[in-house]
């Protein structure tokens, strides 16, 4: 017996575990389509769970110890798979990796619309559209300012954006402007509005007269050389204080709480924290590397981002995004962040010059605009099947 339509699926959204970019835009779109559709159902799958456990263990181990260690491997690799072709033979093995599993999972949920938020799952969807086991709408979300081949497959309906730059740049390859939609990157609700609360400062023992820097180096807590940067400011008389994010790196906040223990600064060491919006709000200057997510994260709160050492590929093409609108300041050495913080702290014009250029492309609604094309393609889907059924009948 089938599902019934209370039970059925209405949103399907995929997406993998590396690191909590693709998985906060994920919520966010279930959160936005669940506000706008109250009684709709929305599963968010990840896509490493259709891989035996020690396979997803190995592979999220590598991941993380290649952008720990080996910056110049994953540089290589992101260069030498960009251009590869929808066709190629590495594209057509990695779209049938895992989609037996995935089928059986769409046959199970009979989902109105399928939504990826990272690429190999949207290969995989848009292989099984090809061989016409599946006719469902297939949207992938773009989670940077960049674009690589890997987004690119030739049964996606609809592309959601961050810039207009990446819109060009799927044009150029090809993709029909029906199918961009530049929302900007979807964040959740409390980004989209004020939302700290007056207690904020006594909740974290700091205080509202101080120049406040937050660290960040995304959910895994990778920022290069952080340890190093801090290290010195703490040693500095400077009326400032520091909060330092280090998400699931629990090395990392151990050294940062031996480094806290002789501070002349108050230092604050967070672990994974779900209230950024509101610790954003309250903070003078970003210090972290260009994970879209953050990016867009910190422009909507329009707080300055001062960006260290940012991956190769998809980060230092959102660096150069934000470079190139004067919205964020790139420093190459740790003296040079040193130096910009403390000049940040002495010059708050500085600062007042970046918000206005990230005011201008900042896109705090995106969860609302990129959840309307969702629900759109599920309600457009779920029409014309439902019309099917009842020409068959006749």
């Amino acid at each position: 017996m089938g599902l019934s339509d209370e039970e059925r699926c209405n949103v399907l959204i995929i997406t993998a575990s590396y690191g909590a970019g693709h998985l906060q835009v994920s919520n966010a779109l279930e959160l936005m389509i669940k506000q706008l559709r109250p009684d709709w159902n929305v599963e968010i799958h990840d896509f490493l769970n259709y891989a035996k456990p020690i396979i997803k263990k190995t592979l999220l181990f590598g991941y993380h110890q290649v952008l720990k260690h080996f910056g110049k491997g994953y540089k290589w690799y992101y260069q030498a798979t960009s251009q590869l072709s929808p066709d190629s033979k590495w594209r057509q093995m990695m779209n049938r990796v895992g989609s037996e599993k995935l089928l059986e999972t769409i046959y199970s949920l009979r989902p109105d619309v399928v939504v990826c938020t990272f690429p190999n799952p949207a290969g995989v969807v848009s292989y099984l559209k090809s061989c016409g086991y599946i006719d469902i709408p297939l949207v992938t979300v773009i989670t940077d300012v960049a674009f690589h081949n890997e987004w690119l497959h030739p049964f996606v309906d609809a592309y959601i954006l961050a810039a207009e730059v990446v819109a060009k740049h799927l044009k150029r390859k090809g993709v029909s402007s029906e199918k961009l939609h530049v929302t900007g990157i979807p964040l959740r609700p409390e980004f989209s509005a004020t939302c700290h609360s007056p207690s904020i400062w006594e909740d974290y023992d700091i205080s509202p007269d101080l120049f406040t820097l937050m660290v960040m180096g995304g959910g895994c807590g990778l920022l290069t050389g952080v340890e190093s940067i801090l290290n010195d400011l703490v040693h500095r008389d400077l009326p400032m204080q520091i909060l330092a994010i280090t998400g699931t790196n629990h090395n990392l906040a151990k050294k940062l709480e031996s480094i806290a223990r002789y501070s002349k600064i108050p230092l604050r060491i967070m672990g994974f924290v779900d209230n950024i919006a509101q610790l954003m709000e309250i903070s003078d200057l970003l210090l972290t590397k260009a994970g879209g997510v953050t990016m867009f994260e910190a422009l909507a709160k329009k707080l300055p981002i001062l960006i260290y050492k940012p991956l190769p590929g998809h980060e230092r093409n959102n660096t150069r995004f934000l470079v190139k609108h004067k919205a964020a300041m790139l420093t190459k050495s740790k003296e040079q962040v040193v130096e910009t913080i403390i000049k940040c702290i002495n010059d708050p014009s500085m600062l007042n010059s970046i918000k206005e250029p990230m005011d201008r492309i900042s896109k705090p609604f995106a969860a609302r605009d990129a959840a309307n094309i969702v629900i759109e393609m599920a309600e457009s889907y779920r029409m014309s099947r439902n019309q099917r059924r009842i020409y068959t009948v006749s």
